[in-house]
């Protein structure tokens, strides 16, 4: 029968296979995890002369002989015979200054009990606050950070750096300082992402870049070899292969083709007020700064638009269109 704390989330499978493994390969009737951590205080792990495991003295019960010499703490992770186990559960009392009833008491009764070391102290801290909420929750962050940088992703700045554990990052990718990646988010190899930038169950292709001071929310998707400049922000929107979004521009609801241009201060007005409107922007198209688009409308392939354009209507293929309200100027010929 394996036991672990509640309140432990950084114990590895490792560990607990470790654990599981010393007890079956021992035979005794019961097996514990315990860490060198002379920073604790708690459930101190009391050895005989032997080396055998004695009792575990809480904080509230241990000696100040105990305190100063003993820096051996239980983890919380039990193996037990479970018949054994039942037949001596009756006998815990909670005589002790906290007037609980200790599991770990019932180690006076089963005995020999094997102990195992777990080599990083951090996998026994419990969570009984915020604060050690907020340590624990850095220990996870910087061990998933770890893990991609031993995978091939450059983490310029771990300190700054912000991680989801459903992320995905491809290898040779650069992550900048103050980055926060979100969901189910992935981002492609060979991108650089940062710095300041937000990315929530969004992706990246190959080869793109994104930031400084971008946000990409929920439903969007970078295609390969894109750029999104400073201060973009997407959201349900998708960029085609080798399309430009420069900066100071905002995409809702929006299919970009490829090899398009956004011109700085691009607005697509999605929202009539009651529903969300998408816009389409053709493969080639070039999109003029300050142009507003109001959804629904379509710029055509090729197709252009002059600066501080308001699009109320579709553009054809090759066409430009300026003005407010745009009005096409130039077709295809």
């Amino acid at each position: 029968m394996l036991v672990v704390n509640g309140d432990s989330p950084l114990l590895t499978a490792a560990s607990i296979l470790k654990v599981i493994h010393a007890h079956q390969e021992a035979g005794s009737p019961a097996t514990i995890a315990s860490v060198e951590d002379p920073t604790r205080d708690d459930g101190r792990v009391i050895r005989n002369r032997d080396g055998w495991l004695e009792r575990i003295v809480e904080r509230k019960d241990a000696t100040a002989e105990e305190r100063a010499s003993v820096h051996e703490f239980n983890v919380g992770v039990y193996c037990f015979d479970g018949s054994r186990l039942v037949e001596e559960l009756d006998k815990i009392k909670d005589d002790n200054k906290a007037g609980e009833f200790y599991l770990t008491d019932v180690f006076l009764h089963l005995k020999p009990v094997t102990v195992v070391k777990l080599d990083d102290p951090s996998e026994a801290m419990g969570i009984k606050d915020r604060v050690r909420l907020a340590r624990a929750t850095d220990i996870a962050r910087r061990r998933l950070l770890e893990r991609l940088m031993l995978g091939g992703v450059t983490i310029v700045d771990p300190d700054s750096t912000f991680v989801d554990a459903t992320v995905t990052i491809g290898q040779d990718t650069v992550i900048e300082p103050f980055t926060v990646l979100k969901g189910e988010t992935q981002i492609g190899a060979e991108c650089r992402i940062g710095p300041h930038v937000y990315i929530e169950d969004a992706r990246v292709g190959d080869r793109s870049d994104c930031g400084p001071f971008a946000k990409l929310r929920p439903g969007t998707e970078v295609g390969e070899e894109v750029h999104i400049g400073s201060f973009a922000e997407l959201v349900r929107t998708k960029v085609g292969r080798r399309s430009r979004v420069p900066h100071v521009s905002y995409l809702g609801d929006t299919d970009v083709g490829e090899d398009a241009n956004i011109g700085a201060g691009t607005i697509t007005a999605n929202f009539d007020g009651t529903n969300k409107n998408r816009t389409e922007i053709g493969d080639g198209a070039f999109v003029g700064v300050d142009t507003m688009l109001v959804a629904p409308v379509k710029l055509g392939k090729g197709s252009r638009t002059g600066a501080g354009s308001v699009v109320t209507k579709d553009v054809p293929d090759g066409a430009t269109a300026v003005g407010v309200p745009a009005r096409v100027v130039r077709r295809k010929s």
